[in-house]
């Protein structure tokens, strides 16, 4: 059994531990709760452009078979997977579960990871996917948080794929709640039926002229720009809450070993007394003797 002298060792360096985790567990929490704000915001977004893309469409046969032309027809170009991973560590297999997900869709898709172009988002994914790998670029932020900047840097490069009609999609953690969160692989293109649009109610005020070229363009690349800042914001969520979770279990173990050792050095010390209890009589009847 150990000394008490150790056991009172170990609990001071739970207790530092502790003290580390849960500070840890509140900033993510609170950085959480922000980004989680800023997502619905984003989410509601891409509801409100996707009904006036739809709404565009039903006013505009030939806009409407651009759209839908773009989003269905099969291309010869190489399909694009952008895949989305963190920014720090403490996330758990955030990212090993990124990169075996788009392996099994590819496999699936019976499409090879060599030759796929591949766009890697986020600080740790240069160590999951080698540099080395063909047809891969990597967009690193500079902070925890992707910048305006850098946001637009991601979707310029990803631009010309969009124009050419390439098949892109990206992998990501699709954040529910702050115990589910699921990964997706999910098409960047938008996806309808040009033709139940005439046979759809849309109600929805008209905010543009529909046959304006100009604004069809605009509400068309303010979508793709929307949509992957959702994205982006989705899996920084997912990534601050799986670091929650990895955090509280985290402290709650530390507790439940702290509690451990506390009954261990209660018992010792308690040994201990009565050990030099035992000895004081057992030294009191030899000297009565």
């Amino acid at each position: 059994m150990p000394e008490l002298f150790e056991i009172k060792q170990r609990i001071e360096g739970l207790k530092s531990i502790h003290n580390i985790t849960y500070a840890m567990q509140i900033v993510t929490i609170s950085r959480l709760r922000r980004i989680t704000n800023q997502l619905l915001k984003s989410k509601s977004s891409v509801v409100e452009i996707e009904k006036i893309v739809e709404y565009l469409a039903s006013e505009d046969s030939k806009f409407a078979k651009k759209i839908s032309g773009n989003s269905k027809k099969a291309t010869d170009e190489k399909p694009v997977i952008v895949m989305f991973f963190s920014n720090r560590g403490f996330c758990g297999s955030f990212n090993q579960d990124v990169v075996a997900h788009t392996h099994q869709y590819l496999e699936k898709q019976s499409l090879d990871f060599q030759t796929v172009h591949k766009v890697c988002v986020g600080k740790k994914a240069s160590l999951f996917v080698k540099p080395s790998v063909q047809n891969v670029t990597f967009f690193t932020p500079e902070k925890d948080l992707i910048s305006a900047s850098e946001l637009n840097e991601v979707y310029d490069y990803l631009l010309p794929f969009i124009a050419k009609g390439a098949p892109i999609h990206f992998v990501y953690f699709n954040f529910k709640s702050i115990v589910s969160q699921s990964l997706t692989v999910e098409p960047y293109a938008l996806s309808f039926d040009a033709d139940q649009l005439a046979t759809k109610p849309l109600q929805i005020k008209k905010y543009v002229d529909p046959s304006t070229d100009v604004a069809q363009e605009k509400i068309i690349n303010y979508y793709y720009h929307q949509k992957l800042l959702n994205v982006i914001k989705s899996s920084a969520c997912s990534e601050f809450s799986q670091r929650f979770l990895l955090m509280k279990s985290a402290v709650d173990n530390v507790k439940e070993l702290t509690d451990e050792l506390l009954l261990e050095h209660n018992k010792e010390r308690q040994r201990m007394i009565t050990q030099e209890i035992t000895e004081i009589i057992s030294t009191f009847k030899t000297l009565k003797k």
